[in-house]
Parts: C-alpha cells; sequence; structure tokens
C-alpha cells in the first residue's frame, strides 16, 4: 500500500517528462535544419499518428493482458530511443524511424497512465477522487509543454539542437521512474464489443476526441512553416508555443 501511493506522483512526473517537449516549438526549423524538404517534414508527423491510430488498440490489449507497468516502462523506452536518433541523425528516412518508435511509446502509455491511476486509486479505495487525479494529470502535462516552449525560445538562441539533447536526456531519465511504478491488478477488457457495440455513446465520444485530436495537431505542424514565410523572430517561436 505504501509503494501503491507513490504511484500517482510518478505517474505525473513521467508525463511531465513527456510533454517537456522542447523540440516542438521549432520541429519543422530542426528538420529544415537537417536537410528536409517541407513535403518530407509533414510526412513525419503523418507517419507518428498513422502509427498510433494502428496500435492504439493493440497497445491496450497489451496493457490490460500484462499490466500498465510493463507498457508504460516500454513506453519510455521507444521515446528516448525515437528522441535519442533525432539528436544523432540528420536522414529522411532514419527519422521516419524515429517516428514510428514515438509512435509506439505514445500508443503504450496513451491510456495506460490513466488505468494506473484508477487501479491505484481502486486499490486505496479512493476511486472517487480518479477525476480530480486525471485532471490534475492534464494540468501537468499542459503547463509542462507551455513552460518547455519558453525555455525552447532561450536554448534556441544557443543551438537549434540543444533542445532535442535536452529532451532526449530526460526521458532516459524517466525509464527508471517508470521500473519503481507498483504494479496493478490488470484484466481483460473485451474492446471491441465494448467500444462499438455495447456503448454507443463512448464509440462517438472517441471519434469526436479523435477528431479534435487530429485538428489541433495540424495546426501545431502548419504554425511553423507559417512563420517562417512571415520571417518571425527565431527567439519568439517558444512563447507563441507556450501561449498557443
Amino acid at each position: 500500500m505504501m509503494h501503491l501511493k507513490h504511484n500517482i506522483n510518478k505517474v505525473f512526473i513521467i508525463n511531465g517528462i513527456r510533454w517537456f517537449m522542447l523540440l516542438m516549438p521549432i520541429i519543422v526549423l530542426f528538420f529544415e535544419q537537417n536537410g528536409l524538404s517541407l513535403t518530407q517534414i509533414m510526412l513525419l508527423p503523418a507517419i507518428y499518428s498513422l502509427t498510433v491510430a494502428i496500435l492504439e488498440i493493440p497497445s491496450g490489449f497489451f496493457a490490460d493482458t500484462y499490466g500498465r507497468k510493463k507498457s508504460i516502462i516500454l513506453s519510455t523506452i521507444f521515446y528516448s530511443l525515437g528522441y535519442l536518433i533525432f539528436s544523432f541523425s540528420n536522414d529522411f528516412n532514419i527519422f521516419i524511424v524515429a517516428e514510428i518508435l514515438l509512435g509506439i511509446g505514445g500508443s503504450l502509455i496513451s491510456g495506460s497512465d490513466s488505468a494506473i491511476i484508477y487501479d491505484t486509486l481502486l486499490e486505496l479505495n479512493k476511486e472517487n477522487e480518479y477525476s480530480k487525479i486525471e485532471g490534475k494529470s492534464y494540468a501537468i502535462g499542459n503547463f509542462s509543454e507551455a513552460i518547455a516552449g519558453l525555455i525552447a525560445s532561450l536554448l534556441v538562441v544557443i543551438s537549434i539542437y540543444l533542445p532535442v539533447y535536452i529532451h532526449t536526456l530526460l526521458l532516459i531519465l524517466s525509464i527508471p521512474i517508470a521500473f519503481t511504478l507498483s504494479k496493478n491488478i490488470s484484466s481483460i477488457f473485451k474492446i471491441f464489443k465494448e467500444t462499438f457495440a455495447s456503448n454507443n455513446k463512448l464509440m462517438w465520444l472517441i471519434i469526436y476526441s479523435a477528431a479534435m485530436g487530429l485538428a489541433t495537431l495540424s495546426i501545431a505542424w502548419f504554425v511553423q512553416p507559417f512563420l517562417i514565410q512571415i520571417d518571425f523572430p527565431l527567439i519568439y517561436y517558444g512563447l507563441l508555443w507556450a501561449a498557443l
């Protein structure tokens, strides 16, 4: 029980690190610096999104069958590998591999972090606090991304590669944190039947959420080419990202 009490804070830390995306405010510039065309740059997030979409349900089965902890551990490893490639490569084909690894990492932690929070609260007889704790987890991720944008504005003036180096290091440090998570009771759910047959309302909520996610992600990727076209000062990229 004592170990379980620390689970939630560890998930908060892992999510905080995952969303501390120093590279994102200047990622288009980063890829351009590595010789990629705008078409190639836009293909990369499409490959990432496709990977997440394909693996979203299978990764859920994996987490239910083998445990949320293993799923989150693998996620931190795949995230770290993806950013290691960004740190030491400048080849488009290798960047594709990095995006696939990041997509696998994203699908593995998607839902597993929320599930381990709920499982932990359930075993502590505090499941009524789930909405509050989950909201706090989302807030940590949002503020982490905003703060990363502000810091990225300072780092990019020194070197456009510095943000990716620092985020890679932080992601590697999240791996041992994931290993210290306590195991939770897992069970196999009939995901397809429960989602697409038994619960029509849930199905439409998922579709709505996916559509909103696609829209916001598209804005995130297209705003930077626009800023490049209007010669927006590089030092303010992170500040604008934080505001967005």
